[in-house]
């Protein structure tokens, strides 16, 4: 469980990833010690993870695509959302609601990644019914992990 101070954390680091423990303390009037600590443990638990992203609108090489899923039953979605989220070049996977089961983020190589990732990737996990591609062609405020 995370609290207002741990919340005030992760805001700060969301906007100034590169931040050092001091400046977080001297804003937040607490000793560098309790944020090193904070942060240990949000990271330790899994509420918070630390890492470098990339702006998908500078790299020309690779392109964004988000896919809708839908799953032949219901029964497996937690089983396939999770599969899915582990194939190589996904970003993300979230069960949903409305027309698809699962919306994922796929971060390809621009000359036939996607159709690279449907057929050998996605292929891989059986159960999946049909899928849409939604091809990003400008974003705000998205930034990617580069796999």
């Amino acid at each position: 469980m995370i609290d207002d101070l741990d919340k005030k954390i992760i805001n700060i680091l969301g906007r100034h990833g590169r931040i050092n423990n001091k400046n977080i303390a001297s804003q937040l009037s607490v000793s560098e010690g309790t944020i090193r600590n904070r942060i240990r443990k949000l990271t330790d638990s899994g509420v918070l993870t630390v890492s470098g992203l990339i702006n998908p609108d500078t790299v020309d090489d690779k392109q964004l695509v988000f896919l809708g899923i839908k799953i032949s039953s219901s029964k497996d979605l937690e089983k396939k959302a999770a599969e899915v989220s582990e194939l190589y070049k996904v970003q993300s996977a979230c069960i949903t609601s409305g027309r698809y089961d699962i919306i994922i983020e796929v971060w390809v190589d621009l000359r036939h990644g996607l159709i690279d990732f449907l057929s050998k990737q996605l292929t891989r996990i059986d159960g999946i019914e049909s899928t849409e591609s939604f091809v990003v062609l400008k974003n705000y405020n998205k930034l990617v992990v580069d796999k």
